[in-house]
């Protein structure tokens, strides 16, 4: 099912689910409205028609129920006489039944052709109580409702007078068919006006959609994303932009990467070449350019080797965010790289430490960073200058005493395989600095370069980083 449909359907439950609740409160507030309007009508007569007949006890004697008979003066019923106990068949309209109960059961119909009423335990009990006591309930008789009042009187007796529900429950049916209408209606007006609402909603998700598909089938990540429609939707576009910029820039980088990469490779691949042939030729050389060109061959692969495994390093290093970030002192790591150039150069590094401080970070990858600094400093400076590595909180410099850096170089140092037209005779690859850039803005932080200020002659270069 589509969203759409999903959005409208579901604001057609919710009406559904208000309009019922709010139309069974409606219906069971009006029901019992009514059966109360009914209990008080039949209350108030009862109180009439009890208080009359214990007035006209008081003044005139009556036979005891069940007694003699007074003839009722009706062309309804000629021959039916009512019992003195009864009250007049005026006095209980619109009653649709009326009779009197006696302390043995006994029932006296007090209405001709009213209706029969049933009679329980507990009516007996009011008709002894003498104590003008009632209770009220509602009776099914030949499958019509009725609410049957009982009231106790002080002779012994009780008297029942029922009222038909006949019209509450009509009013109540037509009640209930205007109730399923108005809900039918209201639930389906509430699918449409929410279907077109979903509709307008659901547009600019549909052309995000189509957009996606036509980067997915043309690769142009160039195509302008649309951005509209409310608020969350047109975050979702935003953030879809910048996914897409994210991407565009991720293929230049990738592009540049492998144009560079190229082109480095051309270098010494020609070189080996070259050897190569001069190989093929070793007939015409003497020993010692044999010996040459052997040197030449093993520093050309040794010099490959190094930019492979440095373009490996640089393009995959995504997968070094796998390794859990550690706290750890950042002297510490910074010590291990010192003592080890210092084992592999001969040449003095030194390590000043001045603040102490624990870093949040991946250990094997700014150990990394750290050893290509140092590195890149030894490559500098002149034999045998010392190399000196200061670390202060969280941030760490490696200062040598090298030709320096220009300060038009100064900002483009970090750029992969960018070197300066003073050390392009030097070698390596020109990605040191670059992957040193790289694992410390993983970490958040940021790098630099320039030039020493406490040297005039040469002045030497302090590169570093700071991390959170």
């Amino acid at each position: 099912m589509s969203l759409r449909w999903r959005l409208a359907l579901g604001l057609g439950l919710i009406t559904a689910l208000v309009i019922g609740f709010v139309g069974v409160g409606a219906y069971l507030a009006v029901a019992d409205r009514l059966e109360n309007s009914v209990d008080e009508s039949l209350q108030e007569r009862a109180a009439e028609v009890v208080k009359a007949y214990e007035d006209n006890r008081e003044h005139e004697p009556r036979p005891a129920p069940g007694g003699n008979a007074t003839q009722v003066s009706s062309d309804d019923y000629p021959d039916f006489s009512r019992p003195a106990s009864c009250p007049p068949a005026g006095a209980m309209q619109p009653a649709a039944g009326a009779q009197v109960i006696d302390t043995t059961g006994t029932v006296t119909a007090c209405i001709e052709g009213g209706v029969d009423l049933p009679v329980n335990k507990s009516d007996i009990r009011l008709a002894s109580a003498r104590d003008g006591d009632s209770q009220i309930r509602t009776e099914s008789v030949h499958d019509r409702r009725y609410r049957v009042l009982t009231v106790s009187r002080s002779d012994g007796s009780a008297l029942q007078i029922a009222r038909g529900l006949g019209e509450v429950d009509d009013v109540l049916d037509s009640m209930k068919m205007w109730l399923i209408g108005i809900g039918i209606a209201g639930v389906g007006a509430a699918v449409i006006l929410g279907w077109f609402l979903a509709r307008r909603t659901v547009r600019p998700v549909e052309r995000l959609r189509v957009t996606a598909e036509r980067i997915a089938a043309t690769q142009d990540l160039a195509v302008e994303v649309p951005v509209g429609g409310p608020t969350e939707i047109a975050s979702l576009g935003r953030s879809f932009t910048t996914m897409v910029d994210a991407l565009g820039t991720s293929r230049r980088e990738q592009q540049r990467l492998v144009s560079d990469a190229s082109h480095e490779l051309r270098t010494p691949l020609t070189s080996l070449r070259t050897n190569a042939e001069l190989l093929g030729r070793a007939d015409r050389l003497t020993p010692e350019q044999q010996a040459a060109v052997v040197e030449g061959i093993g520093l050309e692969v040794d010099e490959l080797t190094n930019l492979v495994t440095e373009l490996v390093e640089l393009a995959t290093d995504r997968s070094d965010d796998n390794e859990p970030l550690e706290w750890v002192d950042l002297g510490v790591l910074a010590r291990d790289v010192v003592q080890r150039a210092e084992r592999r150069s001969g040449r003095t590094v030194t390590l000043v430490t001045n603040e102490p401080a624990t870093v949040n970070v991946r250990p094997q990858m700014l150990t990394r960073a750290i050893s290509n600094l140092v590195d890149n400093a030894l490559k500098y400076s002149a034999v045998p200058a010392p190399v000196e590595v200061v670390v202060t909180g969280a941030r760490l410099e490696v200062r040598d005493e090298g030709p320096g850096i220009s300060e038009a170089d100064q900002p483009r140092v970090f750029d992969r395989f960018y070197r300066s037209d003073t050390a392009r005779t030097e070698p390596g690859s020109g990605l040191g600095l670059a992957i040193v850039k790289q694992a410390v803005e993983r970490h958040g932080g940021t790098v630099w370069a320039r030039n020493r200020t406490d040297r005039d002659d040469p002045p030497g270069a302090t590169v570093g980083f700071e991390l959170p």
